[in-house]
């Protein structure tokens, strides 16, 4: 069964490079544990600390900028809604008015002299000044004197029959000139449009601010006028829109020059309000023209564009005023950050700024995207696609936060304990070296050695001299296993020793791990090269070509190194604020994963029948690989 001279041979074909390879790991190990071990573990607790720190406040600047834009996109939007609704009703509550007036006119008219009925020229002129004098009664810039203003150009513009060569023709003239006769629409509209629009404006801003009261009461039914809550809310959706320049202050204290330059554009609103809106209106139906406006892209990217660029300015100098910097440092006070460090972090005016306003387009850009994924002519009415739209907003939405203060506190704490409970000794001993780095090196000589005692001899020929001897296949196959699992046990006895002998210079304070875990985490090491030997065993006795037997088995090796690595930073060792979970999905796929180091340093049993599952399967590889050699035809 065992060939003391095969063997022989194996150890000095492969002595040299286990020799390297075995140094190299010990030392490896050794600079790893005197390293980390020497006290300045404390300092890697600090900088992830405070890693995690920053991640949070950027997470939540983030959430807080998005958020902030929102509601900016929902002042707006509200904004131009409410405008177009208060001009409606200051248009129809004024029409009445009109009417009332214009049934007066109509009277005043019938009245009009008629120069056939005088005797001559003078005693007509007579008759129109008095008719002229006896115009129903009108206010300073009421409706009825924009009223009686058109009416005035309109009788100005009265055909004269001198001008027309037959009686027929001026008849014709005339009818036309009586058709055109003003309505009260266009003179309330006229009068709204100039001397009522301060009142629909400012209007509108009080329906902004209800809803910013609304949305407050939300957060806390106590919330009033009074609140901080709904002065950041209402200051956050009417920033934007700056009504009467009230917000210039602002924009000049945190930026100065960033003012807008141009009023919010309510003349393009007014301006696209047609003929056939005041209409229906005036017929108690909806104005279609005004509402396709609304809801164009034109008026949706002016809105946007004056959000995006508003927004990042508030919330840059909100963030960044001696007021909130305050309050910051008070809540993380008990996490150690002080002014100094706080302003090491880099939370500038024109840092909070970029990354707000990188924030924001990339939402916007994704909100437009899914947007578009939505198909008009999949829904019957335009209200269902509206609905659809909001739903696919909303559900965007939903991780946005209302409050950075509120939330930042209890998030940062909970990422800090979990930091705090981590024994990060442990975890750069056992799960990033005795699960990777550890492993690279002893992987790299299992892939080498192993193709090299099988299919490197047959596929160069020298198996046909093994084989022309007394020495038979199953004697090959077990002398080559004995040198190949000796070898790395052997290999892993050196850096047992190495690792407790290290382990007699760490700090005591700097982790809990004991030796009897130190040992086991080095057994695990074992057992798991074993089953990865045994899977490049079994390739190396299945294939006759060395290329292909590296090729499956050494493919096989690496792939389960970096799946693991990769899952590393998906896992539980990992704080959550940092990880990212996606990547765990890599340790369903790794053989390594059944090394299980967590459980071993936490004093579970669970890596017990996982190290058994590693065991089997190097068992297996072993014995099927044998078997494959023994009976397969070898080209000899």
């Amino acid at each position: 069964m065992f060939s003391k001279a095969l063997f022989k041979q194996s150890c000095k074909a492969n002595g040299v490079m286990w020799s390297i390879i075995t140094a190299a790991v010990c030392f490896m190990l050794a600079c790893v544990m005197l390293i980390s071990g020497s006290g300045n573990i404390s300092d890697i607790k600090n900088s992830v600390e405070d890693t995690i720190i920053v991640e949070t406040i950027d997470s939540n600047m983030d959430k807080q900028a998005l958020t902030f834009y929102e509601r900016a996109n929902q002042g707006t939007k509200l904004f131009d809604n409410s405008f177009v609704l208060e001009y409606k009703n200051e248009f129809l509550a004024n029409k009445e008015k009109a009417d009332e007036y214009s049934q007066k006119v109509d009277a005043w008219l019938v009245t009009m002299p008629v120069q056939t009925n005088y005797n001559n020229m003078q005693e007509y002129l007579l008759a129109m000044q008095n008719w002229q004098q006896n115009v129903p009664a009108y206010e300073e810039n009421s409706v009825e004197m924009y009223y009686i203003g058109l009416v005035s150009q309109w009788l100005e513009q009265a055909p004269k029959s001198s001008d027309f060569e037959s009686t027929e023709a001026y008849q014709q003239a005339l009818a036309a000139w009586n058709n055109n006769k003003p309505t009260s629409i266009y003179a309330t509209y006229a009068m709204v449009a100039k001397e009522k629009i301060s009142e629909v404006y400012l209007a509108a801003v009080k329906d902004v601010q209800d809803q910013a009261l609304v949305e407050a009461k939300k957060l806390d039914e106590k919330n009033d006028e009074n609140s901080s809550a709904y002065k950041e809310i209402m200051g956050s959706m009417l920033f934007a829109i700056n009504p009467g320049s009230n917000f210039d202050s602002m924009y000049e204290e945190y930026e100065p020059g960033s003012t807008p330059k141009e009023d919010y554009d309510v003349a393009t609103l007014v301006q696209n309000i047609t003929a056939s809106d005041l209409v229906n209106w005036a017929k108690g139906e909806e104005a279609s023209d005004i509402k396709t406006y609304l809801n164009s892209d034109t008026r949706k990217d002016y809105r946007i564009e004056r959000t995006q660029y508003a927004t990042p300015i508030l919330l840059a100098g909100n963030l960044t005023s001696e007021e909130t910097t305050q309050k910051m440092l008070i809540a993380l006070n008990e996490f150690g950050v002080t002014k100094e460090k706080y302003d090491s972090f880099g939370y500038t005016y024109e840092g909070v700024k970029k990354s707000t306003t990188t924030s924001i387009i990339a939402y916007q850009a994704r909100l437009d995207y899914e947007i578009s994924l939505i198909n008009r002519d999949d829904y019957q009415t335009e209200e269902a696609y509206n609905a659809a739209v909001l739903e696919a907003t909303n559900k965007l939405q939903t991780e946005l936060s209302n409050g950075l203060l509120d939330a930042l506190p209890s998030e940062v704490s909970d990422a800090i304990e979990e930091i705090g409970k981590m024994d990060l000794y442990a975890l750069i001993v056992g799960s990033i070296f005795f699960k990777m780095a550890g492993l690279l090196l002893p992987i790299i000589y299992i892939i080498m050695v192993s193709n090299n005692l099988i299919s490197g001899q047959v596929d160069s020929g020298s198996m046909a001299y093994v084989l022309s001897t007394s020495t038979k296949r199953k004697e090959v196959t077990f002398t080559q296993a004995c040198y190949l699992i000796g070898s790395l046990f052997l290999m892993m006895c050196a850096t047992t020793i190495t690792s407790c002998i290290c382990f007699a210079f760490v700090d005591p304070s700097v982790t809990e791990l004991t030796y009897g875990e130190l040992i086991l985490l080095n057994l695990g090491a074992f057992i798991t090269l074993f089953a990865i030997s045994g899977i490049n065993f079994l390739t190396s006795c299945w294939f006759d070509r060395s290329k292909r037997s590296m090729a499956l088995g050494g493919g096989f090796s690496m792939f389960f190194l970096v799946a693991t690595m990769l899952g590393l930073f998906g896992s539980q060792v990992i704080p959550s604020v940092v990880r990212l979970d996606a990547l765990n999905n890599f340790n369903y796929v790794s053989l390594i994963t059944l090394f299980d180091s967590v459980s071993i340093i936490s004093g579970t049993t669970t890596f017990i029948w996982k190290l058994a599952i590693l065991f089997v399967i190097g068992l297996v590889g072993y014995v099927i690989g044998s078997i494959r050699f023994k009976k397969k035809d070898l080209p000899l």
